[in-house]
């Protein structure tokens, strides 16, 4: 049985004023055990339902293994397409399933032509058991259009820092049992190859697909 990741968290600026609000989103852990904090800085009402970058996060120029094992450049894919990146891995016991569950329901909830500039990339950051026809077996359970990737625990890595996502490497305990601390924000980059808004444990469906609306 696998235990629940520890926490880690990510600060997120919200606005054009970096620090106007902070969100700590926590590696596998519910809604209730994120903490958020307030500054008293007035921001305009975003047009998002997630939540908006005070400063946009270009989507990751690196090249990554598909589950075929073949190279998959992420940016040459993401090229006039709105790209749904989430970092995480198939054992994972929560927020993992649940995301890919609601992006799929958010999907389709999508017009068919909007949903046609949309595509959604799940990267592993359990590379070691997450083989291609693990990860492409357990994307089919949500949306079979999904793109699996993985890569080596380095690439991994500098595909989630320049995707400003906090990740650690697996760490197996003394009793065997495996953890992965990941950030639980779908990284939402627009056709321009930018993340304007992430989407934080929480949001729902219906949310993230007004969203999407917005972006396509």
């Amino acid at each position: 049985m696998m235990l629940r990741s520890a926490r880690i968290a990510r600060l997120v600026p919200a606005a054009a004023a970096a620090g106007a609000l902070a969100v700590f989103s926590a590696a596998c852990a519910s809604p209730s055990q994120e903490v958020a904090s307030v500054s008293n800085v007035q921001q305009p009402a975003s047009k998002y339902k997630g939540t908006e970058l005070g400063i946009p996060t270009p989507i990751p120029p690196v090249t990554l293994t598909d589950v075929d094992g073949k190279p998959y450049d992420l940016k040459a894919h993401a090229a006039g397409k709105v790209t749904l990146v989430y970092f995480g891995y198939t054992h994972c016991p929560d927020e993992c399933p649940t995301t890919m569950a609601d992006v799929a329901a958010a999907l389709r909830l999508t017009p068919a032509d909007k949903r046609a500039k949309v595509q959604v990339v799940f990267v592993t950051t359990d590379p070691e058991r997450d083989t291609g026809p693990v990860i492409k077996d357990w994307l089919s359970k949500f949306d079979p259009s999904f793109i699996g990737l993985t890569g080596t625990v380095q690439q991994v890595d500098d595909a989630a820092r320049l995707a400003a996502t906090p990740v650690e490497p697996p760490k197996k305990g003394a009793d065997g049992k495996i953890e992965v601390d990941h950030g639980t924000q779908v990284n939402a980059f627009g056709t321009d190859g930018v993340a304007h808004v992430v989407w934080l444990s929480g949001v729902t469906a219906k949310d993230i697909a007004h969203d999407i609306a917005l972006l396509t």
